[in-house]
């Protein structure tokens, strides 16, 4: 991300020397000055938690980096091509390098180029490091929504798909991002599947950039207001309804439709065993004191087809057990989703066997590729996914 500069004087003067973990012998520098101001003023920002409870990380530079104490305004040099690692002190304080700040902590590139390597993963924002609950610290970055955008693509879809694809993820990204901006928070995202994956710089190529550059500014809406702007990955012939997958109303765009671009999908049947001695903890844990399941069916679904509960027959009775928390218990990767089509009972245990791959609300993206393989352009893809909605521009 672009920085606007400032032309000021900086007086540097040796702080400490420090052998860091690699045995390389660091120079940590004070400078005098208040802290720059953040943003590049090209449109939204947005606040990404990239790092959570964790007491300790390693931070590597490439180029120099300022480290800002946010409240003082008093700046440290990190100097460039050097690993540093950053720990939790107290409540207030988090040492860097061997020297002691006040947290939070903004890291920044003097120039507004660059990139920082956290435990791993490239970032070009500004990243804001604060003390948090438990002795842990947590690392948030700033940046442009457009910036971030480019870390979102080549995570959420594979960065050879479809430009036609990318595209409308672009959009539907953008508009989720920007609706989940709060103030009133610490930060906007996660960097996690349980809002959209989030990357940094680390997987970017030129037909990320295009689809993000290409689309710039673009949004979905219904009604005048932006939607959210749910996205899974396959949703196994019919899109689930936001209100049925998560209790409550559904506007038109977020209802759910039939779809029959992901049928080609490795993602569009999957079946999964579970012993019957880990289904009857799984039971237990829900409340049931039966110490036998003697079978297993659908109880109820919605209209989507997507099971809601599942009923089991037990030698305490029957016990009635949703399905979301079928799949919360045994992992999103197993119970790929709640879209189950058959519960069969087999030798020591029971299958399950469903369809699709996500929550199932909004697009399809391997449903997206397909559309797009087929000739079809962001707009119709979008249009398709999300009825209802207008295409606006937030520029």
């Amino acid at each position: 991300m672009k920085e606007k500069t400032r032309k000021q004087k900086d007086f540097f003067r040796p702080l400490a020397f420090i052998l860091n973990p690699l045995s390389l012998l660091l120079l940590l520098f004070f400078l005098h000055g208040a802290a720059a101001d953040s943003g590049d003023g090209n449109g939204a920002v947005i606040r990404v938690a990239i790092a959570r409870n964790t007491p300790r990380f390693t931070l590597k530079t490439s180029s120099r980096v300022y480290a800002i104490e946010v409240r003082t305004g008093q700046k440290y040099m990190l100097l460039e091509r050097s690993s540093y690692e950053i720990k939790y002190i107290s409540p207030s304080r988090l040492a860097l390098a061997g020297a002691t700040l006040e947290s939070p902590v903004k890291l920044m590139p003097p120039d507004g180029g660059g990139k920082v390597n956290l435990n791993g993963r490239f970032y070009k924002g500004e990243l804001f490091i604060k003390t948090a609950a438990d002795e842990k610290l947590e690392v948030i970055e700033q940046l442009s929504v457009e910036d971030y955008l480019y870390g979102v693509l080549g995570v959420e879809m594979s960065p050879d798909w479809p430009l036609e694809a990318l595209k409308a993820q672009a959009i539907a990204s953008r508009t989720y991002a920007l609706k989940n901006i709060n103030p009133k928070k610490d930060y906007d995202l996660t960097d996690g599947a349980e809002m959209q994956v989030y990357n940094g710089a680390s997987l970017v190529n030129s037909k990320i950039i295009k689809a993000v550059n290409s689309t710039r500014g673009s949004v979905l809406a219904y009604k005048g207001k932006l939607i959210t702007a749910f996205f899974h990955a396959c949703c196994g012939g019919h899109t689930a309804s936001a209100g049925a997958a998560w209790s409550g109303d559904s506007i038109k765009p977020l209802a759910g439709i039939r779809d029959p671009f992901c049928s080609n999908s490795p993602h569009y049947r999957w079946n999964f065993y579970v012993a019957a001695g880990d289904l009857l903890a799984f039971i237990q844990k829900n409340g049931s004191t039966a110490l036998k399941i003697k079978g297993a069916r659908i109880h109820k679904k919605d209209r989507s087809g997507r099971t809601r509960a599942f009923r089991f027959a037990t030698d305490a009775g029957s016990v009635t057990v949703a399905a979301s928390a079928l799949r919360r218990h045994f992992g999103a990767s197993d119970i790929r989703s709640t879209f189950i089509t058959r519960v069969a009972r087999l030798r020591g245990g029971y299958e399950f066997k469903g369809k699709g791959w996500g929550h199932g609300v909004g697009m399809c993206q391997d449903g997206a590729r397909q559309m797009a393989l087929n000739g079809k352009n962001y707009k119709r893809i979008l249009k398709h996914y999300y009825p209802g909605v207008t295409i606006d521009d937030v520029k």
